[in-house]
């Protein structure tokens, strides 16, 4: 891990939620949710066992994710294998949104 991959995750969180909080239903559609919750399976896989991400409203998609994405940083105990793929799976996931 870069020493600033973790530095770089918490910036990526930050930018996840200002987008995600500034998407209106109309450009929450259909393909940008299934991208979120891709993401959120994906990161649960990586910091949660894989425990089944539950499919909650549309305007707690935001939180899901920044909660998964703080598991793998370093402050939680993740390993720094984790946080270099929470980082390329949050970079990916802004960039299906943008």
């Amino acid at each position: 891990m870069k020493p600033d991959t973790a530095a770089d995750l918490h910036t990526e969180i930050r930018r996840l939620r200002i987008r995600i909080a500034g998407l209106s239903g109309d450009e929450l559609d259909a393909g940008r949710r299934t991208e979120i919750r891709s993401a959120l399976s994906a990161l649960s896989a990586l910091s949660a066992d894989g425990r089944p991400v539950p499919a909650l409203a549309d305007r707690v998609l935001g939180d899901q994710l920044v909660v998964l994405l703080q598991d793998c940083l370093p402050e939680y105990g993740a390993a720094p294998a984790v946080t270099a793929r929470a980082l390329q799976i949050a970079v990916e996931l802004r960039r299906h949104l943008a």
